[in-house]
């Protein structure tokens, strides 16, 4: 009997080809004969999955025009598109010129962190960097208003006072009485000296990744809770004054100037070190980015006493988008489904995001081993089980090149029960192909979301450097997704791939959120 290579390279990148001979080699060639005609009807449902997953480019450049229509609807008009573009009062971004000592408190999580930085003299430098991060108690982030912006102004002003008494920065303290009947002269002198006295104290930014609908650069409104945070008494309030009034309760006011999400923070953070930064971008658990273009392109904000000309900073929240031109299967409908609270909603961050990746894996393993028997006659039980399969353990997985997929067979030994000897090889090829549709699909999101912007931005038409800055652990832990995604940045250049590739840098920014806040207040500082 002859082997049908064609048939079996259909598996994909992982070299079904290859699979088919090392495994008529190692099992014996009698034996991969009789299993030939089941492998046969997996790499077909293998190949139906590939092209639903990863369609032609001419359906990928239809998603990318209606993703670029939304993002400029959403400059246009409030409220008019799934990809919201929303104002961050943004109009003036670091430089690297901005000096001295700053401090941010950045909380998206039931952990937060309090940072000071010292600025150097020097252009885009960070003299000094000191961190503390603090559990906030379940009691707290469940509780009552005052008690969790308390507890945050509490733990930073008790950074704040160690960081002075480190560097034995002397405070400014109360003016003496002139007595009664002080006039137009002493009252002047008065206001000067309360003048002076609120530009030494300490400057924070603050970097609240909660939906909050922006006023100023200062000022926010709460939008609602999430990630488990339940507090009575701030949705529809401020939530910098809320912090500044917790500051002058714990005695130790302070100028909060800036308030942020975390790819804003990112964007603003990578612009100190670099100014031909225009993106910053969040590929993580969740997915965001933060761009940079005129505020002349942005009708909707009516903002006063700014050039139409200046450039600004604006939230795309782009991972809001959804469409039925999304390569959508049926496991990314059951996993819509089984997303509570957001059904229906964040339609491309299921596709292409931390928080989905694995288990959209493990669904599509659940069908083959349904529908192709990929286990044999066996259903591992852990398959039919949210949150069995990791993001993590699908890394490990597509990852694996050592030659008889040993990773893959851990894996499945450690998260399904999966014995080693009951996986055969081309088994684990398979199954380490029908894993990497998930990855390089995310990676082609991603990358169709970023040609939308530099087309809404105008790079193509006048190329030039341009600094993407970037965090997240799917960017910054995964070299292989990084891998996809220069190929499919690539495929949507197209002919010009090799002119503007070169042009782009990704910069890694982890932790940028922090340092975006704290720079973007002492740039607001000094204006």
């Amino acid at each position: 009997m002859s082997l049908d290579q064609k048939q079996l390279r259909k598996v994909g990148l992982a070299g079904g080809a290859l699979a088919a001979a090392v495994a008529a080699a190692y099992y014996g060639y009698d034996q991969y004969t009789k299993r030939y005609p089941v492998y046969k009807e997996q790499c077909a449902l293998f190949k139906e999955y590939e092209a639903a997953m990863l369609p032609p480019r001419s359906e990928m450049q239809a998603l990318e025009d209606d993703i670029l229509k939304q993002m400029q609807t959403g400059m246009d008009k409030a409220n008019a598109s799934d990809i919201l573009m929303l104002p961050t009062y943004v109009v003036k971004l670091p430089t690297g010129d901005e000096t001295g000592a700053c401090y941010a408190i950045d909380i998206g999580g039931t952990n937060f962190r309090v940072v000071y930085y010292k600025l150097s003299d020097k252009r885009g430098v960070i003299e000094e960097q000191v961190m503390k991060q603090v559990a906030i108690p379940k009691a707290v982030y469940t509780g009552s208003c005052n008690q969790l912006f308390d507890f945050l102004a509490e733990q930073l002003a008790d950074f704040i006072k160690e960081q002075e008494a480190r560097h034995k920065v002397m405070t400014a303290g109360s003016s003496s009485s002139r007595g009664a009947g002080a006039g137009v002269q002493q009252q002047r002198e008065r206001s000067e000296m309360d003048a002076a006295a609120s530009a030494a104290l300490p400057v924070v930014g603050f970097c609240f990744s909660f939906a909050v609908e922006q006023q100023a650069l200062n000022s926010g409104k709460l939008m609602g809770w999430t990630k488990g945070f339940d507090v009575d008494g701030v949705v529809g309030k401020d939530v910098v004054a809320l912090l500044s009034e917790a500051l002058a309760r714990a005695g130790k006011p302070c100028r909060v100037l800036a308030l942020i999400n975390d790819s804003v923070g990112v964007l603003t953070a990578s612009c100190y070190m670099d100014t031909a930064t225009e993106m910053g971008v969040i590929l993580g658990t969740g997915t965001n980015a933060c761009i940079v273009d005129k505020v002349s392109k942005m009708p909707k904000w009516k903002v006063k006493g700014v050039e139409h000309d200046t450039r600004t900073a604006i939230n795309t929240e782009w991972g809001c988008y959804g469409s039925v031109l999304l390569p959508r299967v049926k496991e990314d409908l059951e996993l819509d489904a089984a997303s509570g609270p957001q059904q229906g909603k964040m339609l491309i961050e299921k596709l292409m995001s931390g928080l989905y990746m694995g288990d959209c894996a493990r669904r599509l393993l659940l069908s083959f081993a349904q529908r192709a028997s990929l286990f044999g006659d066996v259903i591992p039980e852990a398959l039919t089980k949210k949150d069995s399969f990791s993001t993590a353990d699908l890394c490990e997985i597509e990852s694996d090149v050592t030659p008889h997929r040993s990773h893959v067979a851990r894996v499945l030994q450690q998260t399904m029960g999966v014995y080693p000897d009951t996986v055969n090889l081309e088994t684990r090829y398979l199954i380490q192909s029908i894993v990497r549709l998930v990855v390089r699909r995310s990676a082609r999101m991603a990358a169709i979301l970023l040609v939308a912007v530099l087309r809404l931005q105008g790079w193509q038409e006048a190329p030039r450097r341009l600094v993407v800055a970037v965090d997240g652990g799917v960017f910054l832990k995964y070299h292989n997704w990084r891998v996809f995604l220069d190929t499919y940045l690539r495929e949507a250049f197209g002919s010009r791939a090799k002119e503007l590739t070169r042009l782009i840098q990704f910069k890694p920014t982890a932790d940028g959120s922090s340092f975006g806040a704290a720079v973007l207040a002492a740039a607001a500082a000094s204006s």
